[in-house]
């Protein structure tokens, strides 16, 4: 059986000389050749960016990007209070997610006393586990609560904000909070529950970095804003309804249904040119030779920065500051590199999977062609398609000129995603088109095997996509709090009722364990087994 591995597929590509922020005397820093070792994760990165279903698969996000909500974005936000808030608060792109916080749900954000204010998704799915495993989800809150207010903002000038990929507003200990903890705040110990003490620290940070906020994602995206009363006009502050106010939604499974509606219709991004990334600066740890190993064995495909060292993390956030003031101050358009991603997705996301199920070898040889004859020259002498190999290589990449340093590192990582995927395309060509005859039955499993690897290398949220959903239902995914381990593995349709008893996937120091790995039968795509005890842990 014919083995492909990323690592031995990528071409040698020609050294660059990066300027910018790099260690001096060849020391820690970026490098091309640890871009190209993490291409799949880079190129994921920018693919899933802004993007709601890709970036809660890829949870453990590694990677920054300098960015600006344009002037006349509207932004909510939901507190106890008609109050403009005095301190560093949270905003929401969606209504439904400010409309969660617009209750009094204990200790105000301008108390002292600081620590965890609760989050209501974590005070419903709290009750209803005190209910019992068995018992429907609650129709009515069960929690005390009173009405609050919801505010509606509008940016009166561009916002500069630092947007942290992946789920970053995912209050769990499995990464999710490790490039603001450890990257930018130097926080090795801090609870990942303490989001007042976080804001706080990272509004020094910007005030520093003169920036407005931090942009992070969970059940939707939002953004830490730092200053209430710089960039932002208050255009209304409306009360929410009493609980027994017949206006008042007292459905919390429709409440919490609705909450994921929203931020599933930004799947596939924020929508309306409402944040503008600036991929030519961004910043990512796969850019360096850094420690990403998990500590945790059994998610190793989860990168952490718990490795990487005092010195290695300080390299790093200096590349992010100077990244965050070049983008500031020049203000040219960066490249798009995210429509790079999309352009090579769209060509391949539908036709491996192809290859991989195709019944005959009839039917992979031609698939195979269709994908290869584009690049190949049957008029001249090319021995082992050498060319042709490379043709396909830099077909995606013949528009773009990298200008910054950071631009080379991104061209670097998606070239060698690319290589690896003409390469294993080469690779299964030489078995069904030019050695079939010696074995075609071996020859044609062979290559699906090549494309089966290439697969899971890449590891593509487009393979995750539940299709159409029915009115009544989401296609939903793990997005913290909420989220079963089938979810996360094998996203489907859920329906209202279902959706607020599901969150045994995430692990909450002192609160949930989180889950084990699920059977090969379900980590593969398949359903998970239903004799497999998955636990419904306490959040």
């Amino acid at each position: 059986m014919l083995s492909v591995r990323f690592s031995a597929l990528a071409l040698v590509i020609s050294s660059l000389v990066l300027g910018g922020p790099v260690a001096p005397d060849g020391g820690f820093g970026p490098t091309l050749d640890s871009a190209r070792k993490n291409g799949p994760q880079i190129f994921n990165a920018l693919h899933n960016a802004m993007r709601e279903f890709g970036s809660a698969l890829h949870h453990n996000g590694m990677s920054l990007f300098p960015a600006v909500i344009p002037e006349g974005v509207t932004l909510y936000h939901g507190t106890e209070t008609r109050e403009v808030p005095r301190k560093p608060d949270w905003l929401a792109f969606e209504i439904e997610h400010a409309e969660a916080f617009a209750r009094s749900w204990g200790r105000p954000r301008n108390d002292t006393a600081g620590g965890h204010r609760p989050n209501p998704l974590e005070l419903a799915f709290h009750a209803q586990l005190d209910e019992g495993d068995e018992s429907p989800p609650p129709r009515h809150p069960p929690f005390p609560s009173k009405p609050g207010h919801l505010h509606v903002y509008q940016a009166h000038r561009p916002l500069n904000v630092l947007y942290i990929d992946g789920t970053s507003a995912g209050k769990t200990d499995m990464g999710t909070v490790d490039t603001q903890d450890i990257l930018l705040l130097n926080h090795k110990d801090r609870t990942p529950l303490d989001d007042f003490g976080r804001a706080d620290e990272l509004c020094l940070l910007a005030r520093d970095w003169k920036i407005d906020g931090f942009i992070r994602m969970e059940p939707g995206f939002e953004v830490i804003y730092c200053d209430f009363t710089n960039g932002l006009a208050q255009l209304s502050a409306t009360r929410r309804p009493d609980n027994d106010d017949p206006g008042n939604v007292n459905n919390t499974a429709i409440s919490m249904f609705e909450w994921a509606r929203a931020a599933s219709q930004r799947y596939q991004g924020i929508g309306s040119s409402r944040v503008l990334l600036d991929y030519s600066s961004m910043l990512s740890a796969f850019f360096y030779p850094a420690n990403l190993t998990n500590p945790d064995p059994e998610r190793p495909e989860l990168p952490r920065l718990v490795g990487a060292s005092d010195d290695e993390v300080r390299v790093m956030r200096e590349h992010i500051a100077d990244s965050v003031a070049r983008s500031i101050s020049q203000g040219r358009r960066p490249l798009n590199w995210q429509g790079v991603t999309d352009m090579i997705t769209t060509r391949y996301a539908s036709r491996l999977p192809l290859i991989t199920q195709a019944e005959s070898i009839d039917v992979l040889r031609d698939e195979v062609n269709h994908l290869l004859n584009t690049h190949i020259d049957y008029s001249e002498d090319d021995e082992g398609f050498s060319a042709a190999q490379q043709r396909c290589t830099e077909f995606h990449l013949q528009p773009v000129q990298p200008r910054t340093p950071e631009d080379k590192l991104i061209f670097a990582a998606i070239e060698s995603t690319a290589a690896a995927i003409c390469a294993a395309l080469f690779a299964a060509r030489k078995l069904v088109v030019e050695n079939s005859k010696e074995d075609e039955a071996a020859a044609f499993s062979a290559a699906k095997d090549v494309i089966s690897n290439l697969t899971e290398t890449l590891s593509w949220s487009d393979w995750k996509e539940c299709g159409k959903c029915q009115p009544d239902e989401v296609c939903f995914v793990a997005m913290w709090p909420m989220g079963d381990v089938e979810d996360h593995y094998n996203p489907s349709c859920l329906n209202y009722s279902t959706i607020v008893t599901r969150h045994n996937y995430w692990r909450t120091p002192g609160k949930t364990p989180g889950h084990r790995p699920p059977p090969p039968s379900c980590a593969d795509g398949q359903t998970c087994l239903d004799d497999v005890n998955l636990g419904n842990e306490e959040l």
